[in-house]
């Protein structure tokens, strides 16, 4: 049985107009997200993942120009800013920064269900109490009492998951939500979203630059590079067989908590091209093994296979 897609996008362009040239943060992506689906989005720092989910929820500055088709829920893009907090939310990578400094979380959370559900304030605070109970605070009346600086990062996360939950969103959107978090606080927050998954059959689009966070959490695996799409697959067959060296590479470079512990820890050598920088072929050319002549003059097209996966490569590793 055929899922039905919350979350359809199509050649997905993001460009800024700057100094040096036209600046492309997100080239020509396609991908989708179908209810009650995780999916994950993974690449280096600087691969397009921020960008790409801001420019669906429609939050890019003014100096950007979007391209592309964003469907949600059948909607056209457009109509994702009347329902963005609501039918749709996004968990920022920095909780410091994304939580208001000089208001306490109780008032941050209501004004939530105030703006979008128009829930008087009384009842808003008991909802907001509720919800952090919900995602594992243990004290949420004193936690409703602080300022943002006055808890763990641990905490602060968990605070902008509640957030974003008190609206019950079909799409959750966290982008880098373990960053800076030790590796217990990771494993729990991971185990959060994981839980609420399954209880409120909420899609969540995961993005990060560590495929250990997304590997146990997503279904499906979407690799970033340079902007691009290079290789999506189920995450079992992405981690059994990669097809495109880059992807294969971040494998390689992520350390095997069952392994013995290796003198020196796999590195992918080189740099990303530069937003800036215009190339003939394919954008990975000068850090990959494989390359041939006609990866340096022509931009691999997309291979969609019967198994769901799709890449784009010249010289593909074999499955």
């Amino acid at each position: 049985m055929s899922r039905e897609p919350i979350l359809e996008v199509e050649r997905l362009r993001v460009a800024y107009a700057g100094r040096g040239g036209q600046v492309e943060a997100v080239r020509d992506v396609s991908l989708r997200v179908d209810a009650g689906e995780c999916v994950g989005i993974v690449g280096e720092s600087g691969s397009g993942k921020t960008q790409l989910c801001l420019a669906v929820l429609g939050l890019l500055p003014p100096n950007a120009r979007r391209d592309g088709v964003v469907r949600f829920a059948g909607a056209p893009g457009d109509a994702v800013r009347a329902v963005r907090g609501e039918r749709i939310a996004m968990v920022f990578q920095d909780p410091q920064t994304a939580l208001t400094p000089h208001l306490r979380i109780g008032t941050q959370m209501a004004e939530v269900l105030v703006h979008h559900r128009r829930v008087s304030g009384p009842a808003a605070r008991e909802a907001a109490r509720a919800m952090l109970a919900h995602v594992g605070i243990s004290d949420p009346d004193r936690c409703l009492r602080r300022y943002p600086h006055e808890l763990s990062g641990g905490m602060r996360q968990r605070v902008l998951i509640a957030t974003s939950l008190l609206c019950e969103p079909q799409l959750l959107i966290a982008d880098e939500p373990t960053t800076a978090l030790d590796v217990t606080v990771q494993a729990q927050v991971l185990e959060l979203l994981a839980r609420l998954r399954r209880e409120r059959r909420m899609a969540i689009l995961l993005v990060s630059h560590d495929l250990a966070v997304v590997a146990g959490l997503a279904a499906r695996i979407v690799v970033m590079y340079a902007g691009r799409v290079v290789e999506e697959a189920p995450a079992d067959a992405l981690f059994r067989g990669p097809r495109h060296p880059y992807t294969a590479a971040l494998i390689a470079c992520a350390p095997n908590p069952d392994g013995p512990i290796p003198a020196r820890m796999a590195t992918l050598p080189g740099q990303p091209p530069g937003a800036t920088e215009r190339f003939p072929g394919c954008p990975f050319v000068s850090r990959c093994d494989r390359a041939v002549e006609r990866c340096r003059r022509e931009d691999p097209a997309m291979v969609a296979l019967d198994d769901g996966r799709r890449f784009a490569c010249h010289a593909p590793l074999s499955a």
